[in-house]
């Protein structure tokens, strides 16, 4: 299957024996030859296979996107292969796109919404010799320094958090490795076979990082170690490759958010243009100086004002004021066109209960949102918690702040209202 361009390829390998795929831009091999690898209650999906119908399909469109651009372009070629796994002759479907910019695939996998199956993956991702790659390892999440390698040299076992970022040899071109529209599913980081491949690992696969042992402790890592069931019909990520030229094809792609749905337009009725989820400057005063107090924080809201900024974002101190402090600080800075953001832990809004109390006492103070910090894995209830906070926000038209988070997948385009999604890339 072509992009619209016809300059990248990607093709799924005739070998019933394992399902596999390659692919090429113009004209040159960029990832060879990958196994694909999914598992359903411990069945291989990817081996056995029968090859059923394919229905192809086009999409071009574009919408308005807060991204490098003002209105993002979706054009790509797409195709649904129907396999059948001879091992109890159940069938699913094989999804590709092709884009002028990268590739992206998917398994869809039919349920019944009373059965929990348990997937796993194990495809890879093969890059040819000469290739440079750009790597951040899982130790501090996704607050880790990036390493610079040539793929032959990176040794097996070594763990890499998306995107993972590469040069092809040769003045062929760059690459990025990813996920998109990440939600009911645990999240992918990848790890090195020695081999020039990077296998795909879900968050029950990953080691444990040192935030969320410091956080959360061994026991919880232990217990975030088994597998993640899923109800229903199992629609995996996209795994993606972003392809280009150069450096700025890599930057101003826009196939992360072209493989998520758009937002409900019964929360946000002008989608990602919604006035109440526009994004703008924010200050941020932290914990390690400066006048912390009820009055030293209203004139941080008074200060940022000056240069415009929407928002204040106020860390835990927050929880020492009455509730009528609160109410005065919010309506203060609302009267200077900021809006006040609370911070909050993460841990302390596992339940729905939590959840409800937290959202409920915004509401009720005027706040516009909150900052919710370390979730610091990618077990598939982390990822179910930020959709349901993205949810009850929206419900109260409100955004949100996210540190200590994984990698975005592009769900910015479903949730306008997520503000950002913090976490320090540095190159060491």
């Amino acid at each position: 299957m072509a992009s619209p361009d016809c300059r990248i390829e990607l093709e799924v390998l005739p070998n019933a024996e394992r399902l596999s795929f390659t692919v090429r831009m113009d004209g040159r091999t960029v990832v060879e030859t990958s196994p694909v690898q999914m598992t359903v209650d411990g069945f291989d999906r990817g081996a056995g296979l029968i090859y059923g119908q394919v229905e192809r399909y086009q999409i071009d469109e574009s919408y308005p996107w807060h991204g490098a651009h003002a209105m993002a372009v979706n054009r790509c070629r797409g195709a649904r292969l129907t396999l059948t796994c001879d091992l109890g002759m159940i069938p699913f479907v094989f999804e590709l796109r092709a884009f002028d910019d990268g590739v992206a695939y998917r398994h869809v996998v039919p349920g019944a919404e009373t059965q929990s199956r348990v997937p796993d993956e194990r495809s890879a991702f093969v890059l040819p010799a000469g290739t440079t790659v750009w790597y951040h390892d899982l130790d501090g999440h996704y607050e880790s320094a990036y390493e610079e390698r040539d793929v032959s040299a990176v040794p097996p076992g070594q763990w890499a958090g998306p995107p993972l970022t590469f040069q092809l040899p040769q003045g062929q071109g760059y690459g990025s490795i990813s996920e998109a529209n990440l939600v009911g599913y645990s999240g992918m980081a990848l790890e090195a076979d020695g081999r020039r491949g990077f296998v795909v690992g879900l968050g029950h696969r990953q080691p444990v990082n040192w935030p969320f042992e410091l956080r959360y402790g061994r026991e919880e890592a232990k217990r975030l170690a088994r597998a993640a069931s899923v109800a229903g019909t199992i629609t995996t990520p996209w795994r993606v490759v972003i392809l280009g030229r150069d450096l700025n094809a890599l930057v101003n792609s826009d196939i992360l958010p072209n493989l998520c749905p758009s937002a409900d337009q019964r929360l946000f009725p002008q989608g990602m243009n919604t006035p109440w989820a526009e994004p703008g400057l924010a200050v941020w005063r932290y914990v390690d100086g400066g006048d912390d107090s009820f009055e030293g924080l209203k004139g941080f809201s008074e200060i940022g004002a000056l240069p415009g900024a929407k928002y204040h974002i106020v860390e835990g101190v927050w929880r020492r004021w009455s509730e009528e402090q609160l109410r005065e600080i919010v309506d203060f800075s609302r009267k200077l066109g900021v809006r006040l953001l609370l911070w909050k832990h993460s841990r302390q809004l596992r339940s729905p209960e939590e959840r409800y109390a937290f959202f409920t006492l915004l509401r009720d103070i005027g706040a516009g949102g909150a900052k919710i910090d370390f979730f610091d894995h990618e077990a598939k209830e982390d990822i179910d918690l930020y959709e349901d906070l993205l949810r009850r926000a929206a419900e109260q038209r409100m955004v949100l702040n996210f540190h200590g988070a994984n990698k975005p997948t592009g769900r910015l385009r479903t949730w306008p209202n997520e503000l950002v999604r913090v976490a320090r890339f540095t190159r060491r």
